[in-house]
């Protein structure tokens, strides 16, 4: 069964990256690993063409670095959706902002401190959630239901954990 794969961006469009970008070895005069564009800017649709016939590469032009940039499909969302910057990654601490509670159980408390598993960005709303574990099951929860937690606070939940 063949798939088609469609653009989303045309040309002309301004698009906003997901996520921070960096060379994979491709992008001349760069080192490999090093930051080509930082998750949240903003660049311009030039064109796009396929790679292995299945995945979209766009040429974005970012004016604030003046580079033509390859970016895949789904690092790329409309510049025209609101923005929600990424504040936790896999493994970090985040404290719940709400009591969380299925079929009238407490689940957790407004205030515990969380894992966060990992972050999923919807590419047609922008939206932003983050999975967690609580008893034995995964939730993705918006990352609203999520505060940072300072140093200190992180400091004793791991002296907890190992006592």
């Amino acid at each position: 069964m063949e798939s088609v794969v469609t653009a989303r961006f045309d040309a002309g469009e301004e698009v906003r990256v997901i996520r921070t970008v960096r060379n994979d070895g491709s992008f001349p005069g760069v080192d490999k690993g090093e930051i080509l564009i930082e998750a949240g800017c903003i660049g311009i649709v030039r064109t796009y063409g396929f790679f292995l016939q299945t995945q979209i590469i766009y040429q974005v032009f970012f004016p604030d670095v003046n580079q033509v940039i390859g970016i895949r499909d789904e690092e790329l969302i409309s510049a025209r959706l609101d923005w929600v910057p990424r504040h936790f990654h896999s493994l970090d601490k985040a404290r719940l902002t709400r009591t969380l509670a299925m079929n009238g159980e407490v689940l957790a408390e407004k205030g515990q401190i969380v894992e966060i598993q990992r972050s999923y960005r919807d590419l047609e709303d922008g939206s932003l959630k983050y999975e967690i574990e609580l008893c034995a099951l995964r939730f993705q929860l918006d990352a609203s239901v999520f505060t940072h937690v300072s140093q200190a606070q992180e400091q004793t939940v791991l002296q907890e954990q190992q006592v």
